[in-house]
């Protein structure tokens, strides 16, 4: 399996003959992309339906819960980078720590499958597409391997099921947005109320 997680690395890594371009957007993916997700799961709480509401608060939650298990992963077993290996070409400053499972990539595909599951199925899929594109530029700009990949959408796909499951086991879903809700009307006070319940 590792033999073909390196072979996989080296048929995407970006080699030094790569153009500066597909670089720089690779970079951009890789990097910054991931900056658009609490933005977005802002906007989908200012956007006011309760609907919506309940998606950014159970997306947030799945994430956070994706993470944690990252952690756990990572501090209990340990995978070097490709560039700790000396494995392909590097483009992208990196810690030396391990690499599986990707981050990025856990927080973009979370975030998907917690919108396809609340029935946001465009904007999922969307967000899906570009997870994809972010562990692709990980992989280009040699920080990841494949596998890590996999691992983030593994992972992203139990905690996307299995935090909202267990929020309604506990009767906890509507009770904590009733919670938030209520705390954002007091520190925003002003803020319009008329699509809260919908």
């Amino acid at each position: 399996m590792e033999e073909l997680n390196r072979t996989l690395f080296l048929a995407i890594n970006a080699s030094v003959h790569s153009s500066a371009e597909t670089r720089l957007l690779a970079t951009f993916l890789a990097q910054w992309l991931i900056a658009g997700v609490p933005l977005l799961l802002i906007g989908l709480w200012l956007k006011g339906t309760r609907h919506h509401r309940a998606a950014a608060v159970t997306a947030t939650l799945s994430i956070a819960f994706a993470l944690g298990c990252n952690l756990l992963i990572s501090s209990l077993w340990f995978h070097p980078r490709p560039f700790m290996l000396g494995l392909g070409q590097n483009f992208l400053e990196h810690a030396p720590e391990s690499s599986f499972p990707s981050d990025h990539a856990t927080v973009m595909f979370t975030l998907a499958m917690a919108l396809i599951l609340a029935s946001r199925h465009k904007l999922g899929v969307l967000i899906l597409m570009l997870g994809t594109s972010v562990g692709w530029a990980r992989i280009y700009l040699g920080v990841h391997f494949p596998f890590d990949i996999a691992g983030s959408l593994l992972i992203s796909l139990i905690s996307a099921w299995l935090v909202p499951q267990v929020l309604i086991w506990r009767n906890l879903d509507e009770r904590l947005l009733d919670i938030l809700e209520r705390l954002y009307q007091r520190v925003f006070p002003a803020t319009t109320r008329r699509n809260t319940h919908q």
